[in-house]
């Protein structure tokens, strides 16, 4: 049986670190950041050298790092999603516009990720944000959140799908890219050869 429980009761929600000033990559930074542009919507995230943005904080960092198996939520704007965190560089921090969840044993991470980014939590989600110029979820209102908890097992077997689904929506995305400049091709092809005739 499913249970619906306060988001608050499933994980620990964690703000996110405040760095001052603008987000330039340090060589010889010592904390790599992660941002949105690293995240893709569905997918697990796992760092890949493409993404390095390191920084030196100057302050103590520890509650604010990320680790394998948190979920991070975007708690700024108007696109409030989630993501699993798959594998990070360690240290790894987020930036003040993410919540880091830490998740108790009783919730699978890519369950919680995808039920945050569906359309009846989203709504939910909604209602939470607050704020005229930059709109914000706010931390008490979001650990309110219901979340319907089913057993693990029912959990994961909704997190293979997603991940399928997900692939899927990539395999799509590439193949009308394919089209699109195979389309392309054609065009220049049939017009250099009714210049030509």
């Amino acid at each position: 049986m499913a249970s619906a429980v306060a988001l608050g009761q499933c994980a620990e929600v964690l703000p996110g670190f405040s760095i001052a000033g603008r987000l330039e990559h340090d060589p010889e930074g010592t904390h790599q950041v992660l941002v949105t542009r690293h995240l893709r919507n569905g997918v697990p995230y796992r760092f890949e050298p493409r993404d390095e943005l390191r920084i030196v904080p100057g302050r103590e960092t520890a509650k604010y790092e990320v680790r394998a198996g948190d979920v991070v939520f975007m708690s700024r704007g108007t696109r409030n999603l989630a993501w699993v965190i798959e594998a990070v560089r360690a240290p790894t921090i987020v930036p003040v516009s993410f919540y880091i969840l830490r998740l108790g044993a009783e919730v699978e991470a890519r369950y919680l990720a995808w039920y945050l980014n569906q359309g009846p939590a989203q709504a939910a989600i909604d209602q939470t944000r607050t704020g005229a110029g930059t709109p914000i979820v706010q931390r008490a209102a979001f650990e309110r959140l219901e979340v319907v908890v089913p057993p693990l097992e029912v959990q994961r077997g909704i997190a293979d799908l997603a991940e399928l689904q997900a692939r899927e929506r990539e395999l799509c995305s590439r193949l009308v890219e394919t089209t699109d400049r195979m389309h392309a091709a054609t065009g220049r092809r049939i017009i250099e050869n009714l210049r030509t005739s």
